[in-house]
């Protein structure tokens, strides 16, 4: 319910951002389809989760806008898996982690905070039109998260797994603009 209520917020925020007329230089203006479709020319795996993860968006944006929902919609979702890592080190689960597990998990909890870190500063930049380290702090997330994707055997999985892919989708969006 929070990440609904938060998602939400984000979206008001952005929009009035639109509304105020800040637009950033030579950023194009497409609906989010056609952003999708920019970025997943190669499968519909990649379109059908930009989609989603644009559902809620203006249906006609500047791209930064896009980029910023789905750089902030990662943050929450680190935020969350973050929560579900401390839970699952302090043992308030029925499971009992596999040898050498918890300091896996100790360390995936550290990569996410410098994924939340660089995801932040990422949204900060793009709200401010400078672009000078988006692309670099894009890459650098993507791979905080995916040293985690990589290692992981608990019951983390598939939320590192959908923050992993969700990355990967703000960075195609982030790319529009930037490049890659």
């Amino acid at each position: 319910m929070t990440f609904v209520i938060t998602t939400a917020l984000v979206l008001v925020s952005l929009t009035s951002m639109l509304a105020a007329g800040e637009a950033c230089d030579n950023v194009p203006t497409m609906t989010s389809s056609d952003a999708c479709l920019t970025l997943s020319n190669t499968t519909e795996r990649w379109h059908a989760l930009c989609r989603e993860t644009l559902l809620n968006a203006p249906a006609t944006a500047e791209v930064t806008v896009y980029a910023l929902v789905a750089t902030r919609l990662a943050i929450l979702r680190y935020r969350d898996t973050v929560g579900e890592i401390d839970q699952t080190l302090g043992g308030t689960r029925e499971t009992k982690l596999p040898a050498g597990e918890g300091a896996a998990l100790q360390d995936c909890r550290e990569k996410y905070g410098e994924a939340v870190s660089l995801m932040a500063g990422v949204a900060d930049q793009l709200f401010a039109c400078d672009m000078s380290r988006v692309r670099q702090e894009y890459i650098d997330a993507q791979v905080a998260v995916g040293s985690c994707h990589t290692r992981m055997g608990s019951p983390v999985t598939d939320m590192v797994s959908a923050d992993f892919d969700l990355t990967i989708v703000a960075y195609l969006l982030g790319a529009i603009i930037v490049g890659r």
